[in-house]
């Protein structure tokens, strides 16, 4: 489907609360490469950069145009608050799945099925449970849009360590249509994660790295006596 960049930057300046704001370099790029489904792509860019934009923006340009709901992996439920906010304020329905939440599944699944909600925010463990997979993901997976693995270095030989649960992407990675939209993101990956995930999520994964420094950070040596 064709890119509509006077849309994508209305969504940029709702989302920021600035009429005169403008996509960082890259992220029109990220955007257009989803919403015109040219494959694969992962998207390696520092902290504060703007990466939540590129998904939600290109969500609701696929939702404008018909397409189905997206499906988003996230580790923190912390994360997931401000990332349904941040949504919100583009006027994107997003809701989550998760263990916290259980008093909200029944109103969830029947958004689902009415086709009300743009994207569902889960964490990886969600896929390992027997509920979730027979009772919400099928009933939608013929219809998700887009999926996108936020945090993607946690399927790195090292990521899964702390969120062992994210191994389960690889296999489901590995079964995906090869034509589904898939967007991986990531602030902390080096050449070895970047082979990692370049390798499980094939075939054919596009990046797009910017530069990883960030001016507020600082390192310091302190020499102590003895």
């Amino acid at each position: 489907m064709p890119y509509d960049h006077a849309s994508a930057l209305a969504l940029l300046r709702l989302g920021t609360g600035r009429h005169n704001a403008t996509f960082h370099e890259g992220q029109i790029e990220a955007i257009r490469h989803i919403v015109e489904g040219r494959g694969r792509l992962l998207v390696v860019r520092k902290t504060g950069w703007g990466k939540s934009f590129i998904y939600f923006i290109a969500t609701r340009l696929l939702r404008d145009a018909g397409k189905g709901p997206a499906l988003l992996i996230s580790p923190l439920l912390a994360l997931m608050r401000n990332q349904i906010t941040a949504a919100e304020r583009m006027g994107v329905r997003a809701a989550t799945f998760n263990s916290d939440n259980r008093e909200e599944w029944n109103n969830v699944e029947t958004l689902l099925a009415d086709d009300v909600i743009d994207i569902l925010l889960v964490s990886p463990e969600r896929l390992a449970n027997d509920y979730f997979c027979t009772q919400v993901l099928t009933r939608i997976a013929d219809r998700i849009s887009l999926l996108v693995i936020d945090e993607a270095h946690c399927i790195s030989d090292w990521g899964h360590d702390f969120r062992p649960h994210y191994r389960l992407l690889e296999r489901m990675a590995r079964e995906l249509p090869p034509n589904l939209r898939l967007l991986a993101t990531t602030a902390t990956a080096n050449n070895r994660v970047m082979a990692d995930l370049q390798e499980v999520l094939g075939p054919n994964l596009q990046v797009s790295r910017g530069d990883l420094e960030r001016a507020s950070l600082t390192l310091q040596t302190i020499s102590m006596p003895g």
